[in-house]
């Protein structure tokens, strides 16, 4: 009769999913390990996050030149310059005047400083193995020590050259230890520049130089000035807040959040687990762990005026419950040795008994 009913009245439907208590305790583990280690990415992202705070530097360097001449029947002014498009004659040359002019522009507001030196190099060297012989520095002009915060630095300085000292000193050389030497005088501006943006604590140095090379030993004497147009972009970092910053903040927090979420949802399934119990208790368990989220707890059984109808499988209480749309109620009468699982329809009661079988024996 019973089946009848069912048959009659019940429409199945299988489509309802239900996860088990081991299926539950698998995803939270899995989603558990997930949120860890996207947390730990989204960590390490931020606490490596720098902002670019690059500084574009412009450099333009220049440099020209004079000639100062000893009295002689030949020229009839007192200095050449490159203008003159001559060729110096070693012999007439009393000076050599050099003057650099050096500007650096950067493309935001800047705070450093730059120290200049103007450097005179005598190297005497064997042209065919460019070994040198011998090498003699001299500062030919006073450090010179600015601080600024601006976008641009601005160097202008020159210099007076004894070039007969040199000349000597290099047709001394030839003349006693090798004539086939050669011999340079580099006069350089030597410019060292440590800048920082404003609002950056990081600072980097820049060198610069900007080099005359004149020829000594010979009887034409040839002065090279190089130039400079340099355009450097220097590269700064900085920890600093930003819209990205504050995102992956609020994504660490998020993150955190739902990881204590789910560490709790999993310390409460696995607190569950209890060992020694009988076959009635496991099942027990497992069908209030697996099914807890649709069971109801009562403390009486429906009283005579409902009509009852037995069920022998519980997941046919299960099916009922999706159709009928109506809570699975349960009590357990005699603790550790049976329990009621059972849905009221109408005037209907569906029940489904769980036993502890060995008892019984």
């Amino acid at each position: 009769m019973a089946n009848k009913i069912k048959e009659q009245e019940i429409n199945y439907d299988k489509t309802s999913l239900y996860f088990g208590y081991s299926a539950r305790v698998s995803i939270l583990i899995v989603l558990f390990t997930i949120l860890i280690i996207l947390c730990a990415l989204v960590a390490n992202r931020l606490f490596n996050y720098q902002e670019q705070n690059n500084i574009r530097l412009i450099e333009i360097g220049k440099i020209s030149h004079k000639v100062s001449l000893k009295d002689n029947n030949i020229y009839d002014k007192k200095e050449l310059t490159e203008k003159d498009n001559v060729t110096y004659v070693s012999s007439l040359i009393d000076k050599i005047k050099l003057k650099f002019d050096y500007k650096a522009n950067f493309d935001k507001e800047t705070v450093g400083d730059y120290r200049a030196n103007i450097i005179g190099e005598l190297t005497i060297y064997n042209p065919k193995t460019k070994n040198n012989y011998y090498i003699k520095r001299d500062n030919l002009s006073d450090e010179k020590y600015i601080e600024f915060d601006s976008k641009k630095i601005l160097y202008i300085n020159d210099v007076s050259i004894d070039y007969n000292k040199y000349n000597k000193l290099a047709n001394e050389f030839k003349s006693k230890y090798s004539k086939d030497a050669v011999a340079k005088l580099d006069v350089y501006l030597d410019i060292s520049t440590n800048i920082s943006p404003k609002d950056n604590n990081t600072h980097k140095r820049v060198n610069s130089k900007l080099l005359s090379t004149i020829t000594l030993g010979k009887s034409e004497v040839e002065i090279i000035n190089s130039t400079l147009d340099n355009t450097k972009e220097i590269e700064f970092k900085q920890r600093r807040g930003s819209i990205y910053s504050m995102i992956l903040e609020v994504l660490i927090i998020l993150l955190i959040t739902f990881i204590i979420i789910v560490f709790i949802k999993l310390n409460k399934l696995l607190s569950k687990i209890e060992p020694n119990q009988s076959e009635y208790d496991r099942e027990l368990k497992r069908i209030l762990k697996e099914y807890d989220h649709i069971i109801v707890n009562v403390s009486i059984l429906p009283d005579d005026s409902f009509k009852r109808v037995v069920i022998n499988d519980f997941d046919e209480l299960l099916d009922l419950k999706d159709n009928v749309k109506e809570p699975i109620r349960f009590i357990e009468i005699a603790p550790h040795n049976k329990s009621y699982f059972f849905i009221k329809h109408n005037d209907e009661v569906f029940i489904y008994t769980l036993k502890n079988i060995s008892k019984e024996r």
